[in-house]
């Protein structure tokens, strides 16, 4: 789950409620965006360049009351994503499940920066959040800055999966 802490990031959020699925998507994933003959498609990021501008996330409406746990929600491939742009939100806060994150709970400190996947880097969860190596993964416009970490997880018919994220929508420094 991804969500905004706060009421002006939603007040000020570019929403784009036009953008096609072209991957199985879950809310907060991350991706971008091409215009292909004259319709709006998700583009899951092709490498660390095409990631550093121009992120996007999904968070639509869980709308889908067969969906009994919010970790099982997800958008197929043809339905349509409510896209919102990170690039417009520099200070923003956001609160984001472990499960959105690739890099293992225990291994992301308060002060640490989370940036995009990749389909080259991780294959097998290209839309995901990883934590950035400072000096490595640079030239980044849109990553998040982990503020806290909270029991704020996934809920599940059977209980929730605690561990999330506090964290707030910043450029990446590059060292």
């Amino acid at each position: 789950m991804f969500k905004f802490q706060n009421y002006s990031a939603i007040k000020n959020a570019q929403d784009n409620p036009r953008v096609i699925a072209t991957a199985v998507t879950k809310n907060g994933y991350a991706f971008g965006i091409t215009d292909t003959a004259g319709k709006e498609n998700q583009r899951p990021f092709t490498d660390a360049t095409d990631a550093k501008a121009g992120v996007w996330v999904a968070m639509n409406v869980m709308d889908k009351p067969e969906t009994l746990n919010t970790a099982d929600y997800q958008i197929e491939v043809g339905e349509y994503i409510r896209a919102i742009k990170l690039d417009n939100l520099l200070d923003e806060k956001v609160e984001l499940t472990k499960d959105l994150v690739k890099t293992a709970y225990t291994s992301v400190a308060v002060g640490d920066y989370l940036i995009p996947c990749n389909a080259t880097a991780e294959s097998t969860t290209p839309m995901v959040w990883r934590k950035a190596v400072i000096g490595t993964d640079t030239g980044y416009t849109i990553g998040l800055l982990v503020t806290e970490k909270t029991p704020f997880g996934v809920f599940t018919i059977d209980g929730s999966t605690a561990g999330g994220f506090v964290a707030k929508i910043v450029a990446v420094p590059a060292a």
